[in-house]
């Protein structure tokens, strides 16, 4: 009897010891996509209809600009968060970027361009398949202009003013 707990305590072992080690690569593998991807801040004010100042500040992070080749098993990544607030301090919320498609890029003199579609959540719930345009210019900041097809769509561009979103490289 001592004999057959010994030998469940040893298979229990090195079961944890498989887990353990098995975690250990996923959190590497994470960690090796995440350095794959560049981090930045939003900073940038809307004006909205021209008597409201909205402060906006958050985060981004994206692989669009250490990486040219995008494929099905390498989708093209870009998400962030949003946070507004009113000039005087008032009516703080936030949102969130996600679901995002590249469809195009494109180059000028000094700005890389990346169009396609994204998702934004507001108050009543996600809106999807937002047209965008993400662009990167060679000082290391970036502009996301909002365009709108539906009136869903219309009013996620009118509720960030109808200017770009400005963000800044923070690594």
């Amino acid at each position: 009897m001592a004999m057959i707990m010994i030998s469940f305590i040893a298979v229990l072992i090195c079961a944890m010891l498989v887990n353990v080690n098995s975690i250990m690569a996923n959190a590497k593998i994470l960690e090796t996509e995440d350095k794959k991807l560049t981090t930045g801040r939003i900073d940038s004010a809307q004006d909205v209809k021209g008597n409201a100042t909205w402060v906006l500040s958050g985060n981004w992070k994206s692989n669009l600009f250490t990486n040219t080749k995008f494929n099905d098993t390498n989708p093209a990544k870009f998400s962030a968060t949003v946070n507004m607030v009113l000039a005087n301090g008032s009516s703080p919320h936030k949102h969130k970027i996600s679901d995002f498609s590249l469809n195009r890029v494109s180059k000028q003199e000094n700005a890389t361009t990346y169009e396609g579609t994204l998702s934004i959540s507001m108050m009543d719930g996600p809106v999807f398949g937002i047209p965008y345009l993400i662009k990167h210019f060679q000082n290391d900041t970036i502009s996301i202009f909002l365009e709108g097809i539906t009136s869903d769509q219309l009013n996620v561009v009118n509720h960030f003013g109808g200017s770009p979103i400005i963000g800044k490289f923070t690594n």
